[in-house]
């Protein structure tokens, strides 16, 4: 398992929890405003699953849940033996995914040890290359979200929510499609675009672009699509 770092305490990534989050690495998309470039490259990690396990077991009785993310952390064919830790130690498990490997999201939640999901949506279906490169396949996504749809139809208590950052180039008309394509049954968080740490020089035109803003009347049109709808500011 490729383990790049961990966050010791946070109050943001699991709603309601004080949880920490740990991330994988390795991703199969390239998102030009990926705020977590350094993770991208499928290399060894630099902790130990011990290390983790050591950690975690250290916090028991402050920390009430995990957050994987990365990366993208079903790249992982290990990722249930840290699941099934996490949940053996008391923790809540959240999974942070872009969806692009549903037959594995189904293996990991048949082995019941997932709370929460939130999946990224990044862009209307048609212009998914375009936002998350070329490894960025939205039949994929379309599959993981329909499935996350049906569990949590199933298990009430099972949280899903779907993310979307407003990166530049992104439009209006682009969110109210993706609201469209969205579940009724989860939440939706659109995040504030922020410039990036770092990023590809090729992408120096659009990390700059400024993005969309969201006024009363374009948020209240969103809204009566997906009721559901947080904007992360």
């Amino acid at each position: 398992m490729n383990i790049s770092a961990i966050e010791a305490n946070s109050f943001l990534d699991y709603p309601g929890k004080l949880s920490c989050v740990v991330f994988l690495q390795g991703c199969n998309y390239d998102c030009f405003y990926c705020h977590n470039r350094t993770l991208l490259e499928k290399k060894k990690g630099i902790l130990g699953y011990q290390e983790v396990v050591d950690f975690l077991k250290s916090r028991q009785g402050f920390l009430q849940a995990v957050v994987i993310s990365g990366g993208e952390p079903t790249l992982n064919q290990d990722l249930g033996l840290l699941i099934r830790q996490a949940k053996a130690l008391g923790y809540l498990v959240k999974l942070d995914t872009n969806g692009s490997r549903p037959k594995m999201l189904r293996s990991l939640l048949e082995e019941g040890g997932i709370d929460y999901v939130a999946l990224d949506v990044k862009a209307p279906w048609e212009r998914y290359r375009e936002i998350g490169g070329e490894g960025a396949d939205p039949k994929s996504v379309q599959e993981s979200l329909s499935l996350l749809a049906s569990w949590k139809e199933a298990r009430k208590e099972f949280h899903l929510e779907v993310r979307t950052t407003l990166a530049p180039t992104l439009t209006f008309a682009d969110l109210t499609q993706i609201a469209t394509n969205l579940v009724q049954s989860a939440s939706w968080t659109i995040n504030t675009y922020r410039v990036p740490p770092s990023y590809r020089e090729e992408d120096i035109g659009r990390i700059h672009l400024p993005p969309t803003v969201l006024g009363e009347e374009e948020e209240g049109i969103l809204r009566s699509m997906h009721p559901a709808l947080m904007l992360r500011r």
